[in-house]
């Protein structure tokens, strides 16, 4: 078994020390010491179709990741059209416009006939996916309609968010870079 010792690294260099050592390994056993690090392996995982077993050791993880007949090392899934928010606000200026601009665009989206696949949020973005966002109500009516909806797990805990996400999955930076290259179209507000 390949081992990784990932501690002090934050995401996405966990992710991408799984990933090489999966080209080359059957059997990893990669040991990390945040939470955020343990989830984004796991769902890396999970997209992979790995085995993974996770122990917490020392207030450290250490997630074991094996190949099975099905593991597909580049998932690849094309997108029509994908959404990055970086910000609160929409446009520059005033921040009270910028607000009703972004509430008025996220409210549109639920309306057209041409969902994206995928809405990215990061940086002051992931604050329109926790709780008190005005948009909450038109993201998870998004949600519904099969829009997936992610936020960087960085972000969140950056902004002290970690544990008041509401809408949507906690992502990494490995999957939001590899989502964008994967879209054929990919729309910055």
């Amino acid at each position: 078994m390949y081992s990784i010792d990932a501690k002090g690294l934050i995401c996405p260099k966990p992710v991408i020390l799984a990933r090489k050592a999966l080209e080359e390994h059957d059997i990893i056993c990669i040991e990390v010491d945040n939470q955020t690090s343990r989830e984004n392996l796991e769902k890396m995982a999970v997209v992979m179709a790995l085995k993974a077993k996770t122990e917490e050791e020392n207030n450290a993880y250490l997630i074991t990741l094996s190949k099975t007949e099905g593991t597909k090392l580049d998932a690849v899934t094309k997108e029509a059209y994908i959404i990055v928010v970086n910000k609160e606000t929409l446009g520059c200026g005033s921040e009270e416009l910028g607000s009703a601009l972004m509430k008025s665009f996220i409210y549109t989206l639920t309306e057209t006939d041409e969902m994206p696949n995928t809405i990215l949020f990061y940086n002051g973005g992931v604050k329109l996916t926790t709780k008190g966002s005005a948009v909450l109500g038109d993201l998870k009516k998004l949600e519904q309609n099969n829009v997936e909806i992610l936020s960087c797990g960085t972000c969140l805990n950056y902004y002290g968010f970690s544990d008041s996400l509401e809408v949507g999955g906690i992502t990494n930076m490995y999957e939001i870079l590899k989502k964008q290259q994967q879209a054929e179209k990919v729309l910055y507000v």
